[in-house]
């Protein structure tokens, strides 16, 4: 259930959040389990093992998913169930299944036990333009599970295919002057990106700080814009390209942009379907695609 946290909104500005959950239905009805699809093997660039069994690893670091993530929500927040398939056509209920799987392999420290952390590369394209990376260093000491979902969804190529929904552009005014927002959204599994099934049945328990502020190339996880939202966080996530700092303590950040920014910008300019309240609000004219999502494993610097 969700638990009584307090409104998780960017107050004022009216963000439009990764709307997130289901009812406790959600994993037993999300289709069936391909009988052929076995856990992937997790192989890392760079020659660095992180799969030892020989190491202390730090609790707090390396929690199990029954510990990190909730499988039952509140069906009256105005959820449904996920959809039996992604855009790219993988079935939702198999990935549900391979997350659990997988979770416990993904180590923050190698063989050695020193610590290691993971880059994301996503491929994008815009239409039929490929418009090149955007590198995402992962910060598993400030949000080790919501890492380690990310990490196993793109692993198990969830990310391949899907796209950016939604390009949030708004300013407000406050008695310090103008409040600028921007930000990209992503990872719905489905073409209309309709956030009451922008989930695969399971929610990472929140990772909020008070001091790591939200900047221009953060990467955080997106909610639901609702009250009581805090455990909402599930596979959709937006990148910040503006401070935001009516986020900070109200939502979980993960990432960090350290290449490619300037596309992450590119696509915050391109039209979009609407800038009204609605469904189509931030849609962009065109598809901007995750094509690809490579991980690799880096040393902690």
């Amino acid at each position: 259930m969700l638990r009584a946290a307090g409104w998780r909104k960017w107050l004022g500005l009216g963000i439009v959040a990764a709307l997130v959950g289901c009812s406790e239905r959600g994993k037993t009805q999300v289709g069936d389990k391909p009988k052929d699809m076995d856990p992937p093997v997790i192989s890392i660039p760079n020659g660095i093992n992180v799969n030892s069994s020989n190491v202390a690893l730090d609790p707090r670091l390396h929690q199990p998913f029954e510990q990190a993530c909730i499988t039952e929500i509140d069906a009256n927040v105005g959820v449904d169930l996920p959809p039996a398939t992604t855009l790219a056509g993988k079935n939702c209920g198999a990935l549900n299944d391979q997350v659990h799987k997988i979770w416990d392999t993904i180590k923050f420290v190698d063989a050695n036990g020193k610590p290691v952390t993971y880059v994301a590369e996503l491929h994008v394209a815009a239409g039929n333009s490929e418009l090149g990376t955007i590198e995402i260093l992962m910060q598993p000491d400030w949000a080790p599970n919501h890492v380690r979902n990310f990490i196993a969804l793109a692993t198990l190529e969830y990310y391949d295919g899907l796209r950016f929904d939604r390009i949030v552009r708004q300013q407000s005014e406050t008695e310090k002057g103008a409040n600028k927002l921007v930000l990209l959204e992503a990872g719905a599994p489905t073409e209309e990106a309709d956030p009451a099934v922008s989930h695969l049945g399971y929610w990472v328990k929140p990772e909020f700080s008070e001091t790591i502020k939200h900047e221009e190339g953060s990467v955080g996880a997106s909610l639901l814009e609702s009250e009581d939202n805090a455990e909402t966080a599930a596979v959709r996530f937006h990148i910040n390209l503006t401070p935001a700092p009516a986020m900070d303590g109200n939502f979980t950040i993960f990432g960090k942009v350290t290449k490619g920014l300037d596309i992450a910008k590119r696509i915050s300019e391109m039209p979009v379907r609407s800038s009204d309240p609605g469904p189509d609000q931030g849609r962009p004219m065109q598809p901007i695609t995750i094509q690809k999502v490579h991980i690799r494993a880096v040393p902690v610097q």
